[in-house]
């Protein structure tokens, strides 16, 4: 069993990098094709190269720490630990993949059509969703051996929240897409659709943060409810909130066409609400409950130094009658 889970976290680090890669790939041959801007393409690479060392280091290196010497093996390890953890190289790569996109649709991306062609706004949408791959298998490799439950039960809550989320601000760039849509979409609403966009692909870094601070030490079920508060609560804000708000702009103003993730973003506002309310109640009971027990525990540890006082003075006594 245990070298079968061995193969499995190989093979799973190793598609993990293919799929950033060939992404990475994908996307730089459009600008090599596409982009007339002046910009050169070359710098596109170097940014990749960037993120897949990065990615392969903080995949493989905390594997290699042993050859340190112990003088400098705590400095090493603290910084080498750090890149274990999943919000890092998270922020590397969607940094890069916000770039990107910003500057395809600024120059060459609203002017493509949709059809079977790899330089197509159908390929090119396809390509950046599988930002929601990269993203599974991210997680999956820097968590899959943290065995706390509360833990696991979180990372998994915030992985498909991510995916569903990064497919949803795609779905939204649709509108960016000329030839498709047949309507040219404001200045102001363009940049807002983009700005949206990059914050929905940004945004799992937050949570993922956060769960890196209570990893370092075992953190009862309370400060674990406070992190599922905060995970809601910022896609109930940045994503939910705007995304429903944008389309249901387009469709009363412009009569544009939305698609179901409409219905997503609506489904997801009331389940928000619900979630944020009831971990807030369990927030505040666990707390509560946390606080009596300390008070009686204080109260029991007063009371037995009291007892242990009496019991020292009697024994006083009794020595000073003999």
């Amino acid at each position: 069993m245990e070298t079968f889970d061995r193969i499995l976290e190989v093979l799973t680090k190793l598609l993990c990098i293919l799929v950033v890669l060939g992404q990475a790939i994908a996307l730089d041959s459009y600008f090599f094709k596409l982009d007339y801007s002046g910009t050169s393409p070359y710098m596109w690479i170097v940014y990749d190269a960037v993120v897949i060392i990065w990615w392969i280091t903080s995949l493989m290196i905390p594997k290699c720490i042993k050859a340190v010497s112990s003088a400098e093996e705590n400095r090493f390890k603290l910084v080498v630990n750090e890149m274990r953890y999943a919000y890092l190289s998270w922020i590397v790569y969607a940094v890069v993949l916000c770039f990107k996109v910003n500057h395809m649709f600024f120059y060459f991306s609203e002017s493509l059509e949709a059809n079977a062609s790899l330089y197509s706004s159908t390929s090119l949408k396809l390509i950046i969703s599988m930002a929601g791959i990269a993203f599974l298998l991210l997680v999956y490799c820097h968590h899959r051996d943290i065995r706390q439950v509360n833990y696991k039960l979180i990372m998994e809550k915030i992985s498909i929240s991510a995916c569903l989320d990064i497919l949803d601000c795609l779905s939204l760039l649709n509108i960016l897409f000329v030839n498709d849509v047949g309507f040219e979409v404001p200045y102001t609403l363009d940049r807002t659709v983009r700005a949206f966009s990059c914050i929905c692909i940004l945004l799992p870094m937050f949570p993922l943060f956060l769960l890196r601070i209570l990893q370092r030490e075992n953190h009862s079920r309370k400060w674990y409810s406070l992190s599922l508060i905060t995970q809601t609560a910022l896609y109930f804000i940045f994503v939910n909130v705007p995304l429903f708000s944008i389309r249901l702009h387009l469709w009363i103003t412009h009569e544009i066409d939305i698609s179901t993730f409409f219905t997503k973003n609506v489904i997801m506002l009331f389940k928000g609400a619900i979630d944020i309310v009831r971990e807030l109640v369990q927030w505040y009971m666990q707390n509560k409950a946390s606080k009596e027990q300390e008070k009686e525990d204080e109260e029991e540890n007063g009371q037995m130094v009291e007892d242990n006082a009496d019991a020292d003075g009697q024994q006083k006594q009794q020595d000073t009658g003999l």
